[in-house]
């Protein structure tokens, strides 16, 4: 089993955008390490041990190791995360940190699609905030009427295309009839979907690529994490090798390792 890490943050900021819940922590160690695609399992208890109760597990939205900050960005309607909600500035959060794989971005990469909905956004959000400026990103984001995170989070280099009719809108926005269709131009994808939108994504890249190599797409699954420790095996999916826990050899996969239905 991989280290799980420990630490210690404590809530800087907290405010809210029309219903999203946005969360600023001081974590120095912590803001020099975080990657795109990591999460924490965060409870109010200071006592750094894997002890049986109930953690929130979050995406983190972004870092910044020069002021030794975190963010987090919280959907107050999900129940895991409903201990989160309306906790005052100073309150000292635990974190467990699992070292799990993340978002990795190819050095020939110079075009960057990323779309998704739920509860992974603020794992793209990250991902474009750290690479806005070196490379073209795009990020295509879809949920429901303000629950869909703000575009002034992201820098002005950073092309946003946004829905708010629900999670499904998001094929709308990667199946623009033009030219201009992202997933045609990408050098690399990188998906936030729920198991069940992973197969009409698979479908909608065979159709629209001439190839699909490995690597080309790296898919953020969301859904519970119930331990974060890959004790409880809730969090299984069945890839080219065997049955993987999102906890420990995800949450990140190359979409084409997924054994997907036929």
């Amino acid at each position: 089993m991989k280290m799980q890490l420990y630490y210690t943050a404590t809530i800087q900021e907290y405010r809210q955008f029309e219903h999203l819940i946005w969360i600023r922590l001081v974590a120095p160690s912590l803001a020099r390490t975080a990657r795109p695609g990591q999460f924490a399992m965060i409870s109010q208890r200071q006592t750094h041990s894997l002890d049986p109760l109930p953690r929130s597990a979050v995406f983190f939205a972004g870092a910044d190791p020069n002021s030794g900050t975190l963010e987090l960005l919280i959907d107050p309607r999900d129940p895991t995360l409903t201990r989160l909600v309306d906790l005052p500035e100073g309150t000292i959060l635990d974190l467990g940190v699992p070292s799990v794989n993340t978002c990795t971005i190819n050095p020939t990469t110079q075009t960057l699609l990323l779309a998704g909905v739920g509860s992974t956004l603020p794992a793209l959000l990250f991902l474009a905030r750290r690479y806005a400026g070196k490379l073209n990103v795009s990020l295509l984001m879809a949920g429901d009427d303000g629950f869909v995170p703000p575009p002034f989070l992201l820098p002005a280099t950073v092309e946003v295309q946004i829905s708010s009719t629900g999670a499904s809108a998001l094929f709308d926005l990667l199946t623009t009839t033009t030219d201009q269709n992202p997933l045609r131009w990408a050098d690399q994808i990188v998906l936030g979907l729920p198991s069940l939108f992973v197969s009409r994504a698979a479908s909608l890249i065979r159709t629209t690529r001439l190839r699909w190599d490995h690597g080309l797409v790296q898919v953020i699954l969301a859904g519970s994490l119930p331990c974060g420790l890959g004790i409880c095996r809730v969090c299984q999916i069945e890839t080219r090798q065997g049955w993987q826990r999102r906890c420990v050899e995800g949450p990140v996969f190359d979409l084409r390792d997924l054994r997907l239905p036929a």
